[in-house]
């Protein structure tokens, strides 16, 4: 039998990290991070509201009303506007019309419809199905915000002076519900 050779290792002998690698992979990556970050887009949308409105709004979140309105929209169904008024819950529907697309005037009509009914909610909860496109959601968000035809004024109450005036916005807060889906 052959003896065999004893392998000695010495543990106290220091390791080197060799970083060369992870530092080349850096150089490349940042570049093509930087480049791509050009192409990512923040979309708001801006809305000038009547300083009316806008304390009307902030009132809201200071004392929240039991009636909330949430807008479910589907690409088979059309859209449905919840409106919940503490236990109560009331559901309006539109369909899609003949060309299986959201029939916008009659969601107008149907948003001003909820607005006479509840002038004093300025928020709405938009909850889209992950197949509607970012179009179509958009389009309804304008159709939410403010009424199309001028002769068509919803009543508000000044805070400071105790006023009632008009105004043209119908839920000019729109705060999406379901963003943790999908």
């Amino acid at each position: 039998m052959r003896a065999r050779k004893k392998i000695k290792i010495n543990h106290n002998s220091e390791f080197e990290l060799d970083l060369a690698p992870l530092l080349a992979v850096m150089v490349k990556l940042v570049p093509v991070l930087l480049v791509s970050s050009a192409f990512v887009q923040m979309m708001i949308i801006e809305t000038d509201l009547p300083q009316v409105v806008q304390q009307a709004i902030e009132e809201q979140k200071k004392d929240p009303k039991p009636t909330s309105v949430a807008v479910e929209m589907s690409k088979k169904t059309g859209i449905k506007i919840v409106i919940t008024e503490g236990e109560k819950q009331t559901i309006e529907t539109v369909s899609l019309n003949a060309k299986q697309e959201y029939d916008l005037p009659n969601i107008q009509a149907k948003f001003q419809e909820v607005k006479k009914a509840h002038p004093e909610v300025f928020k709405i909860e938009m909850n889209p199905d992950a197949d509607v496109p970012y179009k179509d959601v958009v389009q309804v968000m304008d159709e939410a915000r403010k009424s199309r035809n001028n002769d068509i004024k919803f009543p508000i109450k000044d805070q400071k002076t105790g006023v009632d005036t008009t105004t043209l916005y119908m839920f000019p807060e729109v705060v999406f519900g379901n963003m943790m889906d999908g």
